[in-house]
């Protein structure tokens, strides 16, 4: 799937494989002494700031670290309802994961599903990153039992033992941060572990899902200092509806995103690329001012032109406008191009479009009004 990128030097690498191995502690919270830089700590990815339709409820945060023989994840949420009337009482934490060097289901085409519609992973959004695997941890409302824990993993990885779609149940926790070690066919050995809280304010010590990964389940592909992962948290009730809660975030969202939800249609990075050992890379939005991509006049009197430059010599370019829909309706450009571009959009029919623009590893898109 996507590159792998060396950002460290081949000698920084061999070291930090070989440093003393720091293990995180799999209790369901990231603590103060487990989040910094380097193997074995957590660097914060993304953080979800907006509004929450469940009130004090939902995502906070998004950390990833690694080891010498494990990716941890952690997902700072409170996803306990107040009781079993609230609608769906039940809520679920998802996370998707896009790893280096294989194929799992592509972006802007829905994931899949499970054949009997009953997996705990039955939603089926559109994303616009490529995917691998989700996870999913559904939790009980306050009255239920504190056992009340349920995790759920899926592969959507093509040409493995494990059919793409695959999404076993993983087992039951608790409220306590339990850990649950997967033994099904998808990544086993993956370990699970959920601490609540009663709502976000008394989240004070980054707790929620936490997730650890063998290395050795995702293949022959070692993660190591330069590594890239895309990613991508959600917060649902018990339907696989999702709140506004995403990260990354969406810009002034007040509103749900509903059932399956397809996030190719809305501008801004509905995923976070992220280098272990160095962060979080640039966002959508800082890409298109290192891109100078602009869409003018916009609004559209019904034609307008999509202005870019491409940086550090020729690179392959890809230029398509979706509609509401997010359907493809003209792709614009597909080639090899150096340096500054000034291309017609051509005449639209009235509404708004989606123009994403791919320059070697970097996407972005603008949003554009044709009258």
């Amino acid at each position: 799937m996507k590159n792998l990128f060396s950002f460290v030097a081949l000698g920084c690498l061999a070291t930090a494989s070989l440093t003393a191995q720091a293990q995180f502690t799999l209790d369901g919270r990231a603590t103060a002494a487990e989040i910094g830089a380097g193997v074995g700590k957590y660097q914060l990815a993304g953080t979800y700031t907006g509004n929450h339709l469940d009130t004090d409820r939902g995502l906070k945060a998004l950390y990833v670290g690694y080891t010498a023989t494990t990716l941890n994840i952690m997902v700072v949420a409170s996803a306990e309802a107040p009781d079993v009337a609230t609608t769906f009482g039940y809520r679920a934490l998802v996370l998707y994961l896009n790893t280096p060097a294989r194929t799992g289901a592509p972006a802007g085409l829905p994931l899949l599903g499970s054949a009997d519609g009953q997996s705990p992973l039955r939603h089926i959004p559109t994303l616009d990153m490529q995917t691998d695997y989700g996870f999913r941890a559904s939790v009980g409302p306050a009255t239920a039992a504190a056992t009340d824990v349920y995790f759920s993993a899926v592969s959507y990885v093509t040409g493995t033992a494990v059919a793409a779609g695959t999404d076993p149940y993983v087992g039951q926790g608790s409220k306590t941060g339990a850990v649950v070690t997967s033994a099904t066919t998808v990544l086993p050995g993956t370990r699970f572990s959920y601490f609540n809280t009663a709502n976000l304010t008394a989240n004070t010590t980054n707790a929620g899902l936490e997730i650890e990964i063998p290395l050795s389940a995702l293949g022959t592909t070692t993660l190591t200092a330069g590594s890239r992962l895309d990613l991508m948290a959600a917060y649902t009730n018990s339907n696989g509806d999702f709140f506004s809660d995403v990260i990354p975030q969406i810009a002034g969202r007040t509103t749900a995103l509903g059932v399956d939800p397809d996030f190719s249609t809305i501008a801004g990075t509905q995923a976070v690329a992220f280098v272990l050992g160095s962060g979080v890379l640039a966002t959508r939005a800082e890409t298109a001012a290192a891109l100078d991509f602009n869409v003018y006049p916009n609004p559209a009197p019904g034609a307008a032109t999509i202005a870019y430059r491409v940086p550090a010599g020729a690179q392959p370019v890809t230029l398509a406008v979706y509609n509401s829909l997010g359907q493809q309706v003209r792709s614009v450009a597909e080639q090899m191009q150096a340096g500054s571009q000034q291309v017609p959009l051509g005449n639209l029919t009235a509404g708004a479009y989606l123009v994403k623009l791919r320059v070697g590893d970097q996407l972005t898109s603008r949003k554009v009004v044709v009258e």
